[in-house]
């Protein structure tokens, strides 16, 4: 048996240790900490499934943006296209209504022409214009259709009240001074187109049947036209002439005596046939001369152009006995042919060429 404690040491308190009482903080803290970890750890396996989740959703939320943007994309092609088809339909509709609407189409009338020179009447003609003519002058007799149109005067007179009544779209004539101002004036005003037609060389002639082609649309006739009487030109040209160049006189009239000189046109079928006109350097055009004259200057050959035989045959004896002229030096054409500028002036100048060379042959 313990012995009792002396009375002093009960009435004193024992002394507490701070490990003591840390160590029963310690443990409750220990103690917590156990009982809240199922809760932290709870907690903490929640976070990362939940944020796994997140992560997982996101791709497909993206997938589906962009499943969503194609096909709203898809959708708006789609009516895009629609539209641009409805529009186009849209606007096929307001053509063909447009067409119904619009008025017929107007034939435009042919061009109406008048001739004011024989020559010129036979370009029309050759170039096929003649449907295109409503009048011509009072010498136009070929082709023989010509002589069937109405008149308007002459080569040196011009009806102008009956060509205005006419109501030409073009007017064809030879020279100014056969037109006069005043009516030039008023074809001017009434917006008539003038045209003057006066060849100064052969290759002018077909050159004026092109003209008349593009004028009056008749381009399918005038070129091929054109392009033979071009050729038959160019062969007279290149057929060389034998012999020295021949002297001659153009006797145009007897009555008084009159013949061409400087005219350009003439001279070229001269040049090609290797004639010398005995006046061609003369100051008048047409010029009056005198038999001592012509005597003087002594031609080798004479070109006369009758269509009387009669006349013909009396010019003959004529040279015949004032200059010692042989019959084949005393040459004849046809007068029209030969002094119309028109297309039957290239024929005439064959002839002509023809005619000299065998007078050429004769006296060589």
């Amino acid at each position: 048996m313990m012995p009792p404690l002396p009375a002093t040491y009960r009435l004193q308190h024992p002394k507490r240790s701070v490990w003591s009482g840390l160590g029963r903080w310690g443990l409750l803290c220990l103690l917590a900490l156990l009982l809240g970890l199922p809760i932290l750890t709870q907690a903490q396996g929640q976070d990362p499934l939940q944020s796994q989740t997140q992560i997982q959703a996101q791709p497909e939320a993206q997938t589906q943006t962009q499943t969503q943007t194609q096909t709203q994309t898809q959708t708006s092609t789609k009516q895009s296209t629609q539209e641009v088809q409805s529009q186009q339909q849209d606007k096929k509709a307001q053509n063909a209504a447009a067409e119904q609407d619009a008025p017929p189409t107007t034939t435009v009338a042919p061009a109406r022409a008048i001739s004011l020179a024989p020559h010129i009447t036979e370009i029309l003609f050759a170039a096929g214009a003649q449907d295109h003519l409503i009048a011509v002058d009072s010498s136009s007799d070929y082709p023989p259709a010509a002589k069937d149109l109405p008149r308007v005067g002459d080569a040196l007179r011009v009806n102008p009240e009956r060509l205005l009544e006419l109501k030409p779209d073009q007017v064809w004539a030879w020279q100014a001074n056969q037109i006069g101002p005043e009516l030039q004036r008023q074809l001017q005003q009434t917006h008539i187109s003038l045209i003057f037609a006066a060849p100064e060389k052969l290759d002018d002639i077909p050159a004026f049947v092109r003209l008349a082609g593009d004028s009056l649309d008749t381009a399918d006739v005038a070129v091929p036209i054109a392009a033979l009487l071009d050729n038959q030109i160019a062969a007279l040209r290149h057929n060389s002439r034998l012999g020295e160049t021949v002297s001659v006189f153009l006797e145009i009239g007897s009555e008084p005596l009159y013949t061409l000189a400087r005219d350009p046109l003439i001279q070229d079928v001269l040049n090609t046939c290797k004639a010398q006109n005995i006046y061609a350097h003369h100051a008048a055009v047409a010029p009056t001369i005198s038999l001592e004259d012509v005597l003087h200057k002594r031609p080798q050959v004479v070109i006369m152009a009758y269509r009387d035989p009669a006349q013909l045959r009396a010019r003959h004896l004529f040279w015949e006995k004032h200059l010692g002229l042989s019959p084949h030096a005393l040459l004849n054409l046809n007068p029209d042919a030969l002094y119309r500028p028109g297309p039957r002036l290239i024929e005439a100048t064959r002839e002509l060429c023809e005619q000299l060379d065998r007078y050429r042959a004769q006296v060589s």
